[in-house]
């Protein structure tokens, strides 16, 4: 209600009153007061010559106790307004005193005040003071007796204030009386007066307030001519080309904040200053600042660069790279500009992460597929170069170099073959020929087919395949050449004399199929790309027992195509389990 411009006129107009009653009243007081105390002085005084003409004679030469006491007893009275009236001598001791009691002067006692010291040198003083006990103010006057220029006694009067005191609380209150009828009357006649003047700026703002709401549709009336009128004609103009300003505007933002919410790059709006006005969600994200605050010097770190000296520095487009925990960030740095001048610098972020990895992996599958390819062609073309220069006529050895090359050309069969199935099944093309299968009745063909290798080894196989488990939707032929591969490579890095356990379970909706052995493991940090292309733990070893390094991945990309899961868990030196998982077909819709 008070910050309203009427409600400041009558406060100001009260305010004014207040401080004028204020003023003429202080200084009122201060006069009323002075008048009094002076009035007072002056009577005490007078009456202190007075007493010191009637005592002189009988000061000097010395003091006649008696009359001096008959004497200043006729001084007092009950119209008088002085409370005591003490006689000392020249060293300042009680002669005589109208405190008959005694209780604040005695007889022979010597009075030492700031009073009676002036006094004694000769000099007339007076002090107000406040008695502790009773809080009353009292004037406390000594006026010394002159035989001559010699002092031969002191005058010391005391009296009250009270009377004063309590006239000028009185004046107080009728001044104050005074200033409430003032302030009234004045708060009613600047209400008035007020009112005419804020009357129509507050229906100009309750027609503002409806338009800041959105109401561009209103109109305010013109009532007048004068001021306040041609601020309402201009206001109804400025409301139509706000109402259209404002529709370019929505549209605009509605369009840039989509594309900002919306866009998989990051961007970051930075001022004149180098400080953050706008991030959006992507850029967040990239960042893994999710809802926490960023400033620009964890940008600036971040980015290294300092946005200051860049702004200062006719910027243009620059490219950083930005590598996080988990991501790799290209940075595209670009100048705002207005006009001619840089008002600000946009970051666009890109996660080029996918980007990054494919290109390595590409690099790396090409470089071994080389590899794989060049091992066996190299094989076979010193083989064939040995035969060709003579060796051909020798049977035996003959025989036994055709024989390699025979099988390096197997086995560049089998990589030629691996790839063209990692390559239909990226691409989708593999001809799943799927159907209700019983995975215990494919392990035992599985198990069958390689038991002759694992005795080979001398290695225990060991299986559980209970009956009632149920069955799964899948193309049988990719299933057995998963369970094989696996199989393979349990025996192959199985030394003599190990052990491997196959068994079968229903885990909820899943059917579990777990291949345990008692190989050589897996290294711990291995574990993590054993699914990858061409990866192999240790790659000599690998080459000489004939894998392509592709049986892994080709198994991961069946399971996946079936909705499946695989799992390896390993230790170094104890062995490894692999564990597939697929939906029982009680569970498939």
């Amino acid at each position: 209600m008070f910050r309203s411009i009427q409600w400041k006129l009558v406060s100001i107009y009260i305010l004014l009153i207040l401080l004028a009653m204020e003023v003429v009243g202080g200084f009122l007081l201060q006069s009323m007061e002075r008048y009094h105390i002076d009035n007072l002085s002056n009577s005490m005084e007078g009456k202190a010559q007075l007493i010191s003409n009637f005592i002189e004679r009988h000061m000097y030469p010395v003091p006649r106790y008696q009359e001096i006491n008959n004497l200043i007893q006729g001084f007092t009275g009950s119209d008088s307004e002085i409370m005591y009236i003490v006689i000392l001598d020249a060293d300042a001791n009680v002669i005589s005193t109208t405190d008959i009691e005694e209780e604040k002067f005695q007889q022979g006692v010597k009075l030492l005040t700031p009073e009676t010291t002036k006094a004694a040198l000769g000099e007339y003083a007076r002090d107000i003071r406040q008695d502790s006990a009773t809080k009353k103010r009292f004037m406390h006057m000594a006026y010394p007796v002159l035989n001559g220029n010699k002092v031969v006694g002191i005058i010391y009067l005391i009296s009250s204030m009270e009377n004063i005191y309590a006239t000028i609380g009185d004046i107080k209150t009728i001044l104050f009386m005074a200033t409430v009828i003032a302030m009234v009357i004045t708060g009613f006649l600047g209400y008035a007066l007020s009112k005419t003047i804020t009357g129509p700026i507050q229906e100009v703002t309750q027609k503002a307030a409806l338009m800041a709401k959105g109401d561009f549709d209103h109109k305010i009336p013109v009532k007048s001519d004068d001021e306040i009128g041609k601020l309402t004609k201009m206001f109804n103009f400025l409301t139509t080309r706000l109402k259209e300003t404002l529709e370019q505007i929505s549209d605009e933002k509605e369009k840039i904040e989509a594309i900002l919410l919306n866009m998989a790059d990051g961007v970051i709006a930075l001022n004149s200053r180098g400080e953050i006005i706008h991030i959006n969600p992507a850029a967040r994200q990239m960042l893994l600042l999710n809802n926490k605050h960023i400033d620009n010097e964890f940008l600036q770190s971040l980015l290294k660069v300092n946005f200051e000296n860049y702004l200062n520095e006719k910027p243009e487009d620059k490219e950083i790279l930005i590598k996080t925990n988990n991501a790799i960030l290209k940075s595209i740095i670009a100048p705002l500009k207005r006009e001619d001048l840089v008002v600000g610098l946009i970051i666009v972020l890109q996660d080029i992460t996918k980007q990054h990895k494919l290109d390595d992996m590409r690099k790396e599958f090409v470089a071994n597929v080389s590899h794989e390819l060049r091992t066996p062609l190299t094989t076979i073309k010193s083989y064939t170069e040995t035969l060709l220069d003579g060796a051909l006529t020798e049977h035996e050895l003959a025989e036994s170099f055709l024989n390699v090359v025979n099988n390096e050309a197997d086995r560049m069969t089998r990589l030629v073959s691996d790839l063209l199935e990692l390559s239909r099944l990226d691409n989708r093309e593999t001809r799943w020929e799927k159907s209700p299968i019983s995975l215990e009745m494919v392990l035992k063909d599985v198990i069958d087919k390689m038991a002759v290798n694992a005795r080979k080894k001398k290695q225990e196989l060991r299986y559980d395949l209970p009956d009632g488990i149920s069955k799964v939707y899948a193309d049988r032929d990719k299933i057995e050449q998963v369970f094989q591969n696996i199989m393979s490579n349990a025996i192959k890095y199985t030394p003599e004399g190990g052990s491997i356990y196959v068994y079968l379970k229903q885990d909820g909706k899943y059917i579990k199929v777990v291949f345990r052995d008692s190989g050589i493991g897996i290294p711990k940090e291995d574990l993590s790309r054993i699914f990858e292309r061409f990866y192999r733990v240790d790659k000599t070893r690998s080459r000489q027992m004939g894998g392509t390094g592709l049986g892994l991945s080709i198994a991961k990309e069946i399971i996946n195509a079936h909705n499946g899961e695989i799992l390896i868990q390993s230790t170094p030196g104890h062995g490894t389990e692999v564990s597939i998982l697929l939906p029982a077909i009680d569970e498939i819709a």
